[in-house]
């Protein structure tokens, strides 16, 4: 027996080692994977406006309520009215949970929107939607030399909107506008990069219009609210909101056609998600949970609602989960009404 005591012994050594090594490490806890990390939070668009400014304020005071307190970095990643970041996001941004990105809410439809023209590399339920700071109405508005204070003025007068780029709301929300009421008038001028260099369009006289977003005209230029520079023309939303003035029409209410009014709503939806934040695909459950949490608990923050009180900007949050709920109905609709919807959005 004796001589088969180091062969058994050793064995033995043998098949424990191999347990060890095929049992996993003990899972990282989300506050032992963040503590000491970096959280890079991209925004679609340059220095100055809306988006910019929501970004910012969320990232001084989101990092408190995840797990582990990580830093939080603003990086702005302009071009494309945020194509540019939304790919970014969707196929070489960490798919860690160390990457979220602020962009423009027209972006998750873009695919469902455009169909075979998308120059998005993703399709909106594939990405992670951690949260939406509010819901905020789309706005056609003129400026005051223009004369245009209805749609019919634009349809008489005419009106030079400027707009970012084909893959945003401030293009989409008009041309669909145009399409579907006639207003041959009305002309579109690309090229605008954000709310600062539009706004100095119209201070100049290079355009006489834009769709904007009450939440942006606040952040860029809340005076024009009150001054009598801007005319509110029309809302660009499956509803009537609150912040905009009450004798101010929904563009719906001049759409005789049922199925125009129900093609119109689908592509006003991006309204209801005017500042989303979304994260590539893939993220572990945990982490994502955990960036959820943490948006929701920044957006019911006193210390936050302070600053954003000053700063004029209302917080109306939409949950991850019902993002994810919005983006995904919209995707599963009829056939039909999609295709409505990319005959408005031609150009």
């Amino acid at each position: 027996m004796q001589a088969f005591s180091k062969p058994i012994t050793w064995c033995a050594f043998l098949a424990t080692a191999c347990v060890l090594m095929a049992t996993p490490a003990a899972a990282q806890s989300v506050a032992e994977f963040y503590k000491g990390k970096t959280i890079t939070v991209y925004i679609g668009y340059g220095v100055g406006g809306g988006y910019d400014l929501f970004a910012r304020t969320i990232s001084r005071h989101m990092p408190r309520h995840i797990p582990g307190n990580p830093t939080m970095l603003p990086v702005n990643m302009p071009g494309a009215s945020s194509m540019i970041l939304a790919n970014h996001l969707a196929k070489r941004a960490p798919q860690d949970g160390t990457a979220f990105g602020a962009v423009n809410s027209a972006l998750v439809f873009d695919t469902l929107f455009a169909g075979a023209e998308s120059k998005a590399q993703f399709s909106g339920p594939e990405m992670t939607m951690i949260g939406n700071a509010v819901s905020s109405a789309g706005v056609l508005v003129a400026w005051h030399t223009s004369g245009v204070k209805t749609l019919e003025d634009v349809r008489q007068k005419g009106l030079i909107v400027g707009a970012t780029s084909r893959t945003g709301d401030t293009y989409l929300l008009p041309l669909a506008v145009k399409n579907i009421l006639g207003l041959d008038r009305m002309k579109i001028i690309l090229g605008y990069p954000g709310t600062r260099e539009a706004a100095i369009a119209l201070e100049r006289g290079e355009i006489t219009g834009r769709v904007w977003d009450m939440e942006g005209i606040k952040a860029g230029r809340p005076q024009w609210l009150t001054d009598g520079s801007l005319n509110i023309v029309a809302q660009l939303a499956p509803r009537k909101m609150p912040e905009v003035p009450a004798g101010v029409p929904l563009v719906n209410d001049s759409v005789p056609d049922a199925d125009n009014r129900r093609a119109l709503d689908l592509i006003f939806i991006s309204t209801v998600l005017a500042r989303p934040y979304i994260a590539p695909p893939n993220i572990p459950a945990d982490r994502r949970q955990a960036l959820r949490a943490a948006f929701m608990a920044t957006m019911q923050d006193p210390t936050f609602l302070a600053e954003t009180k000053k700063l004029q900007l209302t917080i109306d949050p939409t949950s991850g989960e019902e993002m994810e709920r919005i983006v995904r109905d919209a995707y599963a609709l009829p056939d039909a009404l999609i295709a409505r919807v990319r005959k408005a959005l031609l150009d």
